[in-house]
């Protein structure tokens, strides 16, 4: 082969490499975009359009100004509490029926003196186990009031059983004495019914205590009713006796 022959044909050569090449680039980018469109010429179908989001700012509370947070802290300090009420404030109204009533003075009663301290004492004339009025109390004393052995004239009654008052724990803490008076009626059968609060020092306390205490008391049966008035002291000492 002639010289002039080869350096035709390399001619040739550098004339058609470049343009095949922008032609097999093209039908590359041909194919891609037929890839991408999709058959029939769909594209890449409808497109979503997003609607605009609106997005909430959250303030942060706002601080409390300096003189409320110093008003707060210089406040007085709240009130104490008040003392707890009664277990039984108001205590409901036997009904009793229509009986012949005796009123009946308590005098003098006979304790055993085996007791010892911790149980019954004598007090003065009139007195129960420490629950009735001496002297010249309310009770059956001599210098008693009305209820006293100058204005009654039936048989004394007897006491079988008595029942040592619940003191409250308020009173307990606080070791209050005092005292309270009631008048009840003794059925025939020796029960207690009917209870009412005649007088009480000092007054809210010890009502309720000494009203739970009378209810258990037990009395000689006499087949009738009397009425009786009776002193209960309430002394802090028997806060040791306390069922709970």
């Amino acid at each position: 082969m002639s010289i002039a022959t080869q350096q035709e044909q390399a001619g040739v050569r550098w004339v058609v490499l470049p343009l095949l090449g922008l032609l097999l680039t093209a039908l590359l980018f041909l194919l891609l975009g037929w890839i991408i469109r999709g058959p029939e010429g769909e594209g890449l179908g409808p497109q979503r359009v997003l609607d605009a989001i609106d997005i909430a700012r959250v303030e942060p509370p706002s601080e409390q100004p300096k003189d409320v947070m110093k008003t707060l802290e210089n406040a007085p300090p709240p009130p104490p509490a008040a003392p707890p009420a009664l277990g039984r404030p108001d205590l409901p109204a036997l009904d009793v029926p229509t009986l012949a009533i005796e009123p009946v003075a308590v005098g003098n009663i006979a304790v055993p003196v085996a007791l010892g301290a911790s149980g019954l004492s004598l007090g003065k004339a009139g007195s129960f186990g420490g629950f009735g009025s001496g002297g010249a109390g309310s009770g059956a004393g001599a210098g008693g009031s009305e209820y006293g052995g100058g204005g009654w004239k039936g048989k004394p009654l007897t006491p079988l059983s008595t029942a040592r008052p619940q003191m409250p724990d308020w009173a307990c803490k606080q070791k209050l004495n005092g005292w309270v008076e009631a008048v009840f009626i003794v059925m025939p059968n020796g029960r207690v019914q009917n209870i009412r609060i005649v007088d009480a020092d000092p007054r809210g306390v010890f009502e309720a205590a000494a009203v739970e205490s009378i209810t258990n008391w037990i009395y000689e049966p006499t087949g009738k009713a009397a009425e009786v008035k009776q002193r209960v002291p309430m002394n802090h000492e028997d806060c040791a006796y306390n069922w709970n």
